[in-house]
């Protein structure tokens, strides 16, 4: 059940009236635990079993972390949570990864190593509650939050459907706030959120899946020969197909939650606007990034430890980001990447150069942005690409000014749309830079919002109704 689906329309259209005319905040959360089973259910039944598992254990083992005598007992129960946690992310995504990865290296001695077929599923957003449940561990661990002795609570954190699958990544500490106090359905609440799911609705059937996605598909086709102008061309229409495609995800998680009378931390704030690599990771994926830099990059050491210490900390953090996003060499290419990039550019603000004041000006800050987001375009080739090899072939087409395969490239309409889409989509961002959150918007002229409102619907009904999967259900 997706947010871009005549189904979740039904279930929506069943659940909002319910959830209104309830007459206690009790009932509305057993309303919504509920709901939440059946939104999940709805797509594999079995694997509901796996996520009602993984949160019974763990709000056990926070109450009995809670109650340990000693320092060492709190530690063993931790310490078995985070490991059966990681072992039920690391059978259901990676089992296969490294047996296949085992079946290479074999081979490469001559070896002809066949082991058992599987034949395993991924569960849904497997990867999205595993690592809120873990964050909730960690936190009591560490006493930064009290556990909650009510299962239903605990529950209702873990299967809440606007995030469940593709996140934000929440933390206990912010949800258990709002599910402790009764939360008040009201007009304006519910016009905003109706306005972002709105838009988030848009930003996935229209600007992913029909003006960023035809070249994406094209240059990345297994048998496309890109040249320079393709490769580039490829490389952005994917960035920007990919930040539609989750950016919308999560405005439409966020405008649910607010018709519920919940707030969803924003997941991604303009991040093609950013001034660096290390900006761009303050705004895109948001709670990826902070539960990376909480649960990660902080336990292995502060820069306080040393320069050199600091930057393996950086490239370990996100060489396990690549490897967290999908169990394939290409993605951990991209996530190694990324951690390079990040060491080089504080390097470069380390150093003598990085202290010029030409850096402030405006004009170089506009070329640092759109530099910026050339960088990020060459990284996610090793995000989209089939594989290795394929990735490769890109990038090196990327800096060799071949010619692309005139059969298969040509300046049709479609590629006329990205390239209007892409300079669209780029000022837009620039412009929203400095807005945090989506409170503002009400301030907006009526004139305005209602205009942009009528075109996105517009847009989206006369959009032809051949959409893909969210690309983050994948992970």
């Amino acid at each position: 059940m997706t947010f871009d689906s005549l189904t979740f329309a039904v279930f929506f259209a069943i659940v909002f009236p319910l959830y209104v005319v309830a007459r206690s905040f009790a009932a509305r959360k057993n309303l919504l635990l509920v709901a939440s089973c059946v939104f999940y259910g709805a797509w594999n039944p079995v694997f509901l079993l796996l996520l009602a598992f993984t949160t019974v254990f763990d709000w056990w083992a926070g109450l009995r972390i809670h109650a340990a005598a000693d320092d060492a007992a709190r530690r063993r129960w931790m310490v078995a949570s985070v490991v059966a946690s990681l072992s039920i992310l690391g059978y259901f995504k990676y089992a296969q990864f490294f047996a296949n990865t085992a079946i290479a290296a074999f081979a490469g001695f001559g070896i002809d190593y066949r082991p058992l077929d599987l034949g395993i599923i991924l569960p849904l957003g497997i990867s999205f509650y595993i690592f809120e449940s873990i964050s909730y561990i960690v936190d009591v661990y560490k006493r930064r939050i009290e556990p909650t002795r009510s299962l239903r609570d605990y529950g209702l954190f873990m299967t809440f459907f606007p995030h469940l699958v593709a996140g934000p990544i929440m933390r206990y500490r912010d949800f258990g706030e709002q599910i402790a106090t009764p939360r008040v359905v009201t007009a304006e609440a519910v016009a905003l959120g109706a306005y972002l799911l709105i838009a988030g609705l848009f930003l996935k059937i229209v600007g992913a899946d029909h003006v960023f996605a035809p070249v994406t598909n094209l240059v990345f086709a297994a048998d496309y020969k890109a040249g320079f102008v393709g490769a580039w061309m490829g490389a952005f229409a994917f960035s920007m197909q990919v930040f539609c495609d989750f950016a919308g995800y999560s405005l439409a998680a966020l405008g649910i939650a607010r018709m519920l009378g919940f707030h969803l931390p924003a997941n991604f704030e303009s991040p093609f606007a950013s001034v660096g690599i290390a900006e761009l990771w303050t705004r895109w994926h948001i709670s990826l990034s902070n539960w990376l830099r909480d649960y990660v990059f902080n336990p292995l050491g502060h820069y306080r430890k040393g320069r050199w210490r600091g930057y393996a900390n950086v490239l370990i953090t996100f060489t396990a980001c690549g490897f967290w996003h999908g169990a394939a060499w290409h993605f951990v290419a991209w996530g190694a990447l990324h951690g390079a990039m990040l060491v080089g550019e504080r390097m470069i603000k380390e150093s003598p150069i990085g202290a010029l004041k030409i850096w402030e000006t405006k004009f170089a800050r506009v070329n640092l942005a759109l530099l910026t987001f050339a960088l990020f375009s060459l990284a996610v080739v090793f995000f989209r690409a089939l594989d290795l090899a394929q990735a490769w072939q890109r990038v090196c087409a990327m800096f060799a000014f071949v010619a692309d395969d005139a059969a298969a490239f040509v300046w049709n309409a479609e590629a006329k749309i990205f390239a209007i889409g892409l300079v669209v989509g780029l000022l837009v961002q620039a412009g929203l830079k400095h807005r945090k959150g989506w409170e503002w918007l009400p301030r907006v002229h009526w004139l305005m919002r209602t205009g942009l409102l009528g075109f996105m619907l517009v847009a989206i009904v006369l959009s032809p109704g051949r959409t893909a999967a969210f690309i983050y259900f994948q992970f």
